[in-house]
């Protein structure tokens, strides 16, 4: 599992939050999307649930999810949104791509990690 987000108390609550829920034992933090980008291209042999933050300098995670369709490395990747937009048109974005599973307000919380876990597309993503 990824954390990818550049507001790190954010970053460092939702790994506390994923760790205590059971969600995952160890997620990996990136403050950058281009950095969780380059961890995904260099295990490719690995599936990932990346928990992705929308507004982020470098690359946002529009640019992110697109790289992940230009690269064909949707495949291994499934998304849950996790951002403070309220856009009513970022919400209708996140529903054009495929991979990305869910669309959940920061901050997380244990009741929103759980019905993410009722997803069944994210059997053998945790």
């Amino acid at each position: 599992m990824l954390i990818v987000d550049d507001d790190r108390i954010i970053t460092m609550l939702h790994q506390q939050i994923v760790i205590n829920s059971g969600l995952h034992a160890s997620p990996r933090l990136f403050y950058r999307g281009l950095d969780a980008l380059n961890h995904i291209r260099n295990n490719r042999g690995d599936r990932f649930l990346v928990l992705l933050d929308i507004n982020m300098p470098g690359i946002s995670g529009w640019d992110f999810l697109d790289h992940l369709y230009r690269e064909d490395l949707t495949g291994k990747v499934r998304v849950a949104m996790v951002t403070s937009s309220v856009d009513a048109a970022d919400m209708e974005r996140a529903r054009t791509y495929d991979i990305v599973i869910e669309y959940i307000d920061k901050p997380l919380t244990f009741r929103k990690l759980e019905d993410l876990q009722q997803f069944e597309v994210l059997n053998g993503f945790l």
